[in-house]
């Protein structure tokens, strides 16, 4: 009977790649043509920014997190796919992202016993914009697929700020201070975290959100986002 329902899904609303939007076959994240040009992070990482030695551009500076890794580079057909995600209401194609990102949990932290997963929280103004926390639908994929246990809503933002996407880097840095809390600091003390986001830019949002639960007693926090801008000799 569940093949049955699987079908009749499939069939009325159709699994569409989470780049370009073809339709593709249930157990497929991406059509093949996105496939073949996917900005995959592959080979030797920096463990501060989560990108490829090459292009490493941040001289492992000191972070409150242990590390980040992701799947992908925030270019090409990734950046059309988290687009679609983050803002015209794809909220599906969390699926897809989340199978690239578990995987990556499991290739750059396959040592880590994790407590949770836990998301970066979304400020009011998104979540109406948008219908969702993108990060929460990330955060509760990857638990799914790993089985590391998943709890809402650990963080909390308190006020709303500017996009980080249009400040330079210094504005940045100060845009984020003290937006973050948490009112479960006995759920925080001693864990070993996971702490999802979508898209990395220059760290700070994840750093910040690093920070409070380091203050709160974390043991250990790493990071996982779907994808990472490239550094390309960014002003500072």
């Amino acid at each position: 009977m569940s093949k049955l329902k699987d079908w009749a899904a499939s069939s009325l609303f159709p699994r569409r790649c989470a780049c370009c939007g073809a339709v593709v076959s249930a157990e497929k994240g991406f059509c093949s043509e996105c496939e073949k040009s996917l900005p995959r992070i592959t080979g030797e990482v920096c463990p501060a920014c989560g990108r490829g030695k090459k292009k490493c551009t941040c001289k492992n500076k000191s972070n409150y997190y242990d590390a980040i890794a992701a799947p992908f580079y925030f270019e090409g057909n990734i950046r059309l796919g988290i687009h679609r995600f983050k803002f015209r209401r794809a909220a599906y194609y969390a699926d897809a992202y989340a199978r690239e990102m578990s995987d990556t949990v499991a290739l750059r932290f396959k040592n880590v016993k994790f407590d949770y997963i836990t998301e970066v929280p979304s400020g009011k103004r998104a979540r109406r914009e948008r219908g969702y926390n993108q990060c929460e639908l990330l955060a509760r994929a990857v638990s799914k697929n790993t089985g590391i246990p998943y709890k809402k809503g650990i963080l909390k933002k308190i006020y709303e700020t500017e996009k980080q996407h249009g400040l330079n880097y210094y504005m940045r840095q100060g845009n984020l201070t003290g937006v973050f809390d948490s009112d479960r600091p006995e759920e925080i003390k001693d864990k070993v975290i996971l702490l999802c986001d979508d898209i990395s830019t220059s760290g700070e949002t994840l750093n910040e959100c690093a920070k409070m639960l380091w203050l709160y007693g974390a043991k250990n926090i790493y990071c996982i986002s779907a994808a990472l801008t490239e550094m390309k000799g960014e002003k500072r």
